[in-house]
């Protein structure tokens, strides 16, 4: 009967320091989470202020691509005139022979 109510007395004194331990991790989390709230805030603060520099890469990158591709059409275009003159030749010429 005594080992019966000092098990009973040690397994409350153990549920008493684990909510005890539970409470104390809580209010922790509690701090750790405000803490990580801020660096979202400021990484995202950092990213946003980056947003104007990637516009700025991206427009440029665009600008760069339409050049490159009017360039491209350009000598495509002076290739096949040569070639179709090429071959406006060579049809005359075998029409006079």
């Amino acid at each position: 009967m005594v080992l019966e109510d000092a098990l009973v007395v040690l397994i409350y004194i153990s549920l008493i320091v684990f909510i005890i331990a539970l409470i104390v991790l809580c209010i922790k989390l509690i701090g750790t989470l405000g803490r990580i709230d801020k660096l979202v805030d400021n990484v995202t603060r950092k990213a946003e202020s980056l947003d104007a520099l990637f516009d700025m890469i991206d427009y440029t990158t665009s600008k760069f691509g339409m050049l490159g591709e009017t360039l491209v059409g350009s000598i495509k275009g002076f290739i096949k005139r040569i070639f179709n003159r090429k071959k406006k030749y060579e049809s005359e010429g075998d029409f006079y022979e």
